[in-house]
């Protein structure tokens, strides 16, 4: 980890800068994913949820839960544009039921802080500011509207960050951890490990985004946890509108699932997003459904940069150089001028020394 940690720096610093900062919210809700680009510098933004969940799990007795997951999201833009602070977590309320005590249905309600992280998102290759690759043809609509070569080389991002296991936290995202806890399946998790993930993004056609994370969780614990989530979003011909669909493989020597969720999102206006979204998983061991409503806002203190012109500061630079030789040019020939002068000027005097003499 602290090898990884020490090639994200570099990046920073080596990596040139460009502007990530969007005119409106771009929130990485309804989705688990995230997205490859950065909020912004000077940008706050808070991204928080509600997640309804009914779970039950077939090799427990079918002992079952029902889970209200309270998540939220903190990104922040600094230092430079394509930088990012992440904060996530969330805070759970469970009303469970263990069938496990011999089948007599014990209830228990808890409230417990769940799995937190903090991290560090850099933007690191953007295609889509090439605008010989991804600028409007004026002179063809078809051409600005179908999939391209140059469409599959996506935006890149990598994140490096550490978990935070709470002591009633779910050990390896294993929403049964407490129900199971004293039993031949309880397992247990260390406080404190790190994560690194690899993030792509691409654009299609316009209205079309494929987002992919590639995450190698738990660095550092027992049981390194693989993670890979692909989301897919449309934006609607009325632009205030999008969907999504998504699906997740979560899996380590503990505890495997896999996930499917579809969500739309509206954006209220330039600072403001709401969305829903419904999920499942595909197994019973546990089996789970839940339903999302979720809000996206900002504190945007962005202040615009102009770009560099390339072009012009390559020919100021050139012009700067010329004058700076004109000017030692002409101090060198009023130099030669003053010494020709004084020369002049010592024959002259010369000259009149020997006149006077011959006078007398």
């Amino acid at each position: 980890m602290r090898y990884l940690l020490s090639f994200f720096i570099i990046l920073i610093y080596i990596l040139p800068v460009s502007g990530q900062y969007t005119e409106v919210i771009n929130s990485n809700r309804p989705g688990s994913s995230q997205g490859a680009f950065a909020v912004g510098k000077n940008v706050l933004q808070f991204e928080v949820g509600g997640t309804f969940s009914d779970l039950s799990h077939k090799n427990l007795n079918f002992s079952y839960l029902k889970e209200l997951e309270l998540k939220y999201n903190i990104r922040y833009g600094f230092f430079k544009e394509k930088l990012e602070l992440v904060i996530n977590g969330s805070y759970n309320q469970n009303k469970s039921v263990n069938n496990l005590d011999n089948g007599t249905g014990s209830e228990e309600k808890i409230n417990f802080l769940n799995k937190q992280n903090l991290g560090f998102k850099y933007l690191i290759f953007d295609p889509y500011k090439n605008e010989k690759w991804h600028g409007t043809n004026l002179f063809s609509w078809k051409k600005n509207n179908k999939v391209r070569w140059i469409d599959l080389i996506p935006a890149l991002s990598v994140y490096v960050g550490a978990n935070y296991i709470p002591e009633d936290g779910y050990f390896y995202d294993d929403p049964f951890t407490l129900i199971k806890k004293g039993t031949s399946y309880a397992m247990e998790e260390k406080t404190v490990s790190f994560r690194g993930s690899l993030i792509t993004q691409h654009h299609f056609v316009g209205k079309w985004v494929l987002v992919n994370n590639f995450i190698y969780d738990r660095i550092s614990s027992e049981n390194v946890t693989i993670n890979t989530i692909t989301t897919l979003t449309h934006n609607f011909t009325n632009p205030r509108w999008s969907s999504m669909i998504e699906f997740e493989l979560i899996k380590n020597d503990k505890y495997s699932d896999t996930f499917a969720k579809a969500g739309l999102a509206h954006l209220y206006n330039k600072n403001y997003q709401f969305d829903l979204s419904l999920g499942s998983n595909f197994k019973e061991t546990p089996n789970k459904l839940y339903a999302s409503i979720g809000l996206s806002t900002r504190l945007d203190w962005h202040k615009d940069i102009p770009p560099v012109d390339k072009e012009l500061k390559k020919k100021q630079k050139q012009e700067k150089k010329i004058q700076k030789k004109n000017n030692k040019n002409e101090k060198k020939s009023l130099k030669q001028s003053n010494k020709n002068q004084k020369k002049s000027n010592k024959k002259e005097k010369k000259s009149l020394r020997k006149s006077k003499k011959k006078n007398r």
